[in-house]
């Protein structure tokens, strides 16, 4: 077993080589200065006459942003005393505003309220330095979030979400030295490499606040480690504001479901980990640990290993379970919106499967830009033609009588020891015919069996069935989709 000192010099060697690779080229930080700094005068001059002010967020701001991640939010600061339809209104159109002027397009997104995400093409930067024919060729590509929200006093008096950014952003600027820029990096790096980067309700992982927040009160990447290691869910508690000195267990009791607690610096009664899932939570320990004692690259790059249809077959066929997934258009909203209802429908329906004796082994979600993939695997998938039904003890009269004539006529009824048993036909045999039997109705009535809103919606208009062959034959047409498949056979933690 190699010595402690062997390990902190291959942790030192690593993080190193990792850091080349995720530090942004000077071409890189160059470009994107020059084009922030023209949005933010476009951003200005279409304030000016409304007598609006703006601030920039994001990890630019704090010299945290990993390459490529061409992407940044600029928030239009409105008084508190504009209404919220006004606020709504005048936001999206000075977003659409900012957009044409910068010669982009735009979609309007959702959060509490409507917003601009506005995609603009840069012509490229010619500086000094040599760059690339092909960064010469092609330029680059940003996405820019235009959210409005109130110049509120204090992150306490939010009036929605996005009101609590600028805040965020102050304190940053205040508590992060340029020294854990780097370390902030690593962190972000490592969450993505291991598949738990993003607070989105996609991913349910640590957001870029959250690990700017660890590292300042870690200190390092190095030290975050030593310390996420060694976490035990529902017992990490970070206030760095120390808002419940006093109140620990309180709050304590009121984020019990909560495995990781960090309490936001502006906003004592937020934690910023609250959309941190209990499984991403454990794969983040287990993943520091297993760093640690085998430090490598690989945790930060994970190598992706094609899988083919071939090869899922044969993982299906030695499992012994059949696969069954009921694919529908997309509905057109948000992910933050469209996940958190995916997940809520296949619980339903591994619910009404599991009321009919059809028992789900594991369930996932997938999505591509057109369609979504609910996924079942099947431990019982075939029933027989007729099911036993055990009824009240034969001492119970009235209840005897009821069950006798309810079932009278539908099989043979019995009695074992003191209760009274009947054998009747099953409606359906197959899990398949159950699920299309549950999903062939109209909006209103897959509504009142739980189906999610905006899944029902899709679903009411149009669905398909797949059998296992049909995954398959999915699975050689699209590469995302066999990935995905791969990763829900290949999913683990330890």
């Amino acid at each position: 077993m190699p010595s402690q000192k062997s390990r902190d010099i291959r942790i030192h060697e690593a993080l190193t080589e990792v850091l080349k690779r995720i530090t942004p080229s000077q071409e890189e930080q160059y470009e994107t200065k020059a084009f922030i700094e023209k949005v933010l005068a476009v951003t200005d001059d279409i304030l000016k006459p409304h007598g609006l002010t703006r601030t920039l967020a994001g990890s630019y701001m704090r010299n945290t942003w990993l390459p490529n991640k061409k992407e940044f939010d600029i928030f239009i600061m409105f008084p508190e005393n504009y209404s919220r339809e006004t606020l709504e209104k005048l936001g999206l159109d000075i977003g659409k505003q900012i957009t044409r002027k910068l010669c982009g397009e735009h979609v309007i997104a959702y959060a509490e309220h409507p917003y601009v995400r506005a995609k603009v093409f840069t012509k490229p930067v010619i500086e000094k330095r040599r760059l690339r024919k092909k960064e010469l060729r092609k330029g680059s590509s940003y996405e820019i979030d235009i959210v409005p929200c109130y110049a509120v006093k204090s992150a306490e008096k939010i009036k929605s979400a996005v009101d609590r950014t600028p805040f965020h952003n102050k304190w940053l600027y205040e508590n992060m030295s340029p020294a854990l820029a780097p370390q902030v990096r690593l962190l972000k790096q490592f969450a993505k490499g291991i598949g738990v980067y993003g607070s989105d309700a996609k991913v349910l992982g640590v957001s870029g606040y959250l690990c700017e927040l660890l590292i300042i009160n870690y200190k390092s990447f190095k030290n975050f480690l030593d310390h996420a290691s060694k976490w035990e869910a529902g017992q990490v508690f970070i206030d760095m504001e120390e808002h419940h000195k006093e109140g620990r267990e309180q709050i304590m009791k009121e984020f019990k479901t909560h495995p990781l607690i960090v309490i936001d610096p502006v906003d004592p009664h937020r934690n910023v980990a609250s959309n941190f899932s209990p499984e991403n939570f454990v794969k983040l320990a287990k993943s520091s640990r297993d760093f640690l004692e085998r430090p490598g690259s690989q945790f930060f790059f994970p190598e992706k290993k094609k899988a083919g249809a071939g090869e899922l077959k044969k993982i299906i066929g030695n499992r012994g379970t059949r696969m069954l997934a009921v694919r529908f258009q997309k509905p057109d909203v948000i992910d933050d919106i469209l996940w958190p209802q995916l997940r809520r429908t296949s619980r339903r329906l591994a619910s009404i499967l599991k009321e009919h004796d059809f028992i789900v082994m594991g369930k996932d979600a997938y999505c591509t830009g057109k369609d979504c993939i609910l996924l079942f695997e099947m431990e019982v998938w075939s029933l027989p033609r007729i099911r036993k039904l055990t009824g009240p003890f034969i001492s119970a009269r009235k209840h005897s009588d009821e069950f006798i004539s309810k079932y009278k006529g539908a099989g043979r009824i019995w009695v074992e020891g003191p209760a009274w048993v009947a054998e009747i036909k099953r409606k359906f045999t197959e899990a398949d015919q159950k699920l299309k039997d549950s999903l062939k109705d109209s909006e209103k009535s897959l509504l009142a069996k739980g189906i999610a809103s905006h899944p029902a919606h899709s679903i009411a208009k149009k669905f398909e069935i797949l059998d296992s062959k049909e995954i398959l034959k999915l699975a050689k047409k699209d590469p995302g989709f066999a990935e995905f498949l791969q990763g829900y056979f290949t999913k683990r933690v330890v």
